[in-house]
């Protein structure tokens, strides 16, 4: 005769092997019969990833809870993590991207009609553990104003953005090696770009980058000068840019927009895809507050 507690693990076991099968098993099945073995190979990598195990291990929760009429958490824990899984798929990811993309305007480019300064926003670099500068995930924004310099579209180069000024036992903490328009000077020198074209402006932030801009006329005034920055951040530089007064063109770089055909895997949860999401909400939640 069964025991109460022998019940209960075979309720578990039940729901945990439902759970695999519909989440792990069929979608390798399917995958493997449209997209072939490379594709499952990709797929079971993904499924391998942390946020994949979590979300498999709620799931199988929820139903364990719900098979013993634990109705309530079992339904909330089920609707949190499918809410989860769709957020931090590539399908939805990328057409959230695309859209806020969509809106940022950029100038048509032509060696006939160069800029007088190009301002380049500060982010797209780091330092190396070495000490050396080295791009970062919007380093498109340093490399493709180098190349608007190198191809006669950019007569001079403005780099923006220095560090957060804490007060106190870590003020010591920052060096001028960490600043982003330091780390931008440097990047471009070694890419061939004079230093006698290239001019620095301070700001911790876009609106502070933007408000050091505007002290800058002799960067925009009676200039043909644009703004470069990421294309998820060019909303919100240039609403900020046009509210100070400040006249320039926008150049957008650093596309995030994916063009990948349609596959399963994009069906299936990535922690990166939820960092797509957090910057356009981060673009989003600052111009609300007009930051």
């Amino acid at each position: 005769m069964s025991t109460p507690t022998n019940e209960v693990q075979v309720g578990w076991f039940k729901s945990t092997l439902f759970v695999l099968f519909a989440t792990v098993c069929l979608p390798l099945i399917v995958t493997f019969g449209v997209s072939g073995k490379s594709s499952v190979e990709k797929l079971v990598t993904n499924m391998a990833q942390p946020l994949f195990l979590s979300l498999v291990t709620v799931f199988a929760i929820g139903v364990g809870l719900i098979r013993r009429n634990e109705t309530k958490a079992g339904w909330l824990l089920l609707f949190g993590s499918c809410l989860m899984w769709i957020l931090s798929s590539s399908i939805v990811s990328s057409y959230v991207v695309k859209t806020w993309e969509a809106s940022a305007e950029t100038t048509v480019l032509s060696a006939n009609a160069p800029f007088d300064y190009i301002v380049v926003l500060g982010g797209g670099t780091s330092v190396s553990p070495n000490g050396r500068a080295q791009l970062g995930l919007s380093g498109d924004r340093v490399g493709y104003a180098a190349s608007l310099y190198l191809s006669g579209i950019a007569k001079h180069l403005v780099t923006t953005g220095d560090n957060l000024v804490i007060s106190g036992s870590l003020t010591s903490s920052f060096k001028t090696e960490d600043d982003p328009s330091y780390q931008t000077k440097q990047i471009w020198q070694s890419f061939g770009v004079p230093a006698d074209v290239i001019f620095e402006l301070p700001g911790q932030n876009t609106s502070s980058e933007v408000a050091a801009l505007r002290e800058h006329t002799e960067y925009w005034q009676d200039k043909r000068c644009a703004i470069l920055t990421s294309a998820s951040h060019m909303p919100r530089a240039l609403a900020l840019a046009r509210r100070a007064g400040v006249r320039v063109l926008p150049i957008a770089a650093d596309y995030r927009t994916r063009t990948d055909p349609l596959t399963i895997n994009q069906l299936f949860p990535e922690a990166e895809n939820l960092g797509r999401l957090q910057v356009i909400f981060k673009e989003w939640l600052a111009m609300r507050v007009s930051r």
